[in-house]
């Protein structure tokens, strides 16, 4: 009986490996496209990164980024819909990704004001228009243990949803630890979704830290990586988690974005097209109004819980 299955299996395999078709695939010609991310934030001044885009096999390293990607010359202009104007300057800062963005520090964002983004560079002008909304407050916030012996729990949440108005979200971590402190805010996934299914209900939702940068994984260990990778809190950790409220256009580039990372690199898929808010010649990226909260956890003891509202 041994001998039969090992003959049929190894005839399944020559059936398979007879049956392969060379399959041509054409990949599109490399398009250089100008990227822009921004954003304004309740309390908090605008933030824009412009910059060229790069193919994707490119090896990115500092050198590179300065010199080919990051666009130093470009005048960045926000205009609020209250009549302010700011020009941006190009400087350090630790709340870009890449640590340059061009920064304002006159106009400070406010829920219900629209911000109107204006970049010129290269002789050619990219615009796009963004506003904050209305901040939520959320219910509740703890640590989630699976059972008794669990000692590293995710965080969960009890939002109560406006059921007069259609609500767009997104929820983004920060850790700081003794092994784990991010600079950046991490986003969950989805990285954005709407209330169509909860609209005016009160939901339990999980909240995962999922989409850390890996810009600079490539100067981390092995045990930094695994560390930098953990959707899972340790003892010691303080946690954030900001809630924030976006508007639509900023919705839509976002829930692409998630579908990307969901879907993108599944060869049996084909990935969604990111939808974009800037508008000029052969330009993408997103200009995005935040309105904002943050909530703190703290993970001392193993003892469930953490610090609700």
């Amino acid at each position: 009986m041994r001998r039969m299955y090992l003959f049929f299996v190894t005839m399944i395999g020559l059936l398979f490996v007879g049956c392969q078709k060379e399959i041509e695939v054409d990949i599109p010609d490399y398009q250089d496209k100008i990227v822009i991310e921004g954003s304004i934030e309740n309390g908090q001044p605008a933030m824009v990164i412009v910059s060229n885009s790069v193919p994707y096999f490119s090896t990115i390293d500092l050198d590179m980024l300065l010199n080919e990607v990051f666009i130093k010359d470009a005048v960045v202009t926000v205009t609020s819909s209250t009549g302010e104007t700011e020009q941006l300057t190009f400087a350090y800062t630790e709340e870009s990704p890449i640590y340059f963005a061009y920064m304002g520090q006159n106009i400070i964002g406010e829920p219900g004001k629209s911000y109107a983004l204006r970049v010129e560079y290269g002789g050619k002008v990219y615009t796009s228009q963004t506003s904050i909304v209305q901040p939520v407050a959320l219910d509740s916030v703890w640590l989630a243990f699976i059972d008794e012996n669990d000692t590293m729990p995710t965080s969960r949440i009890l939002l109560s949803d406006n059921a007069e108005t259609q609500d767009y979200y997104q929820f983004r971590i920060k850790i700081h630890g003794k092994d784990l402190t991010d600079r950046l805010w991490v986003t969950s996934m989805p990285v954005a979704f709407d209330d169509a299914t909860f609209n005016g209900k009160t939901v339990n939702y999980e909240i995962l830290r999922a989409n850390p940068s890996s810009l600079f994984m490539p100067t981390m260990t092995d045990e930094e990586e695994a560390d930098f990778y953990r959707i899972t809190y340790r003892p010691g950790d303080t946690i954030y988690i900001k809630t924030s409220m976006l508007d639509y256009s900023g919705y839509r580039f976002w829930s692409t974005i998630s579908n990307e990372l969901s879907f993108g690199q599944n060869p049996f898929m084909t990935p969604a097209p990111i939808i974009s808010n800037i508008n000029g010649d052969n330009a993408m990226g997103v200009w995005c109004g935040y309105a904002s909260t943050i909530d703190t956890l703290y993970y001392q003891t193993r003892q469930r819980g953490g610090r609700k509202r």
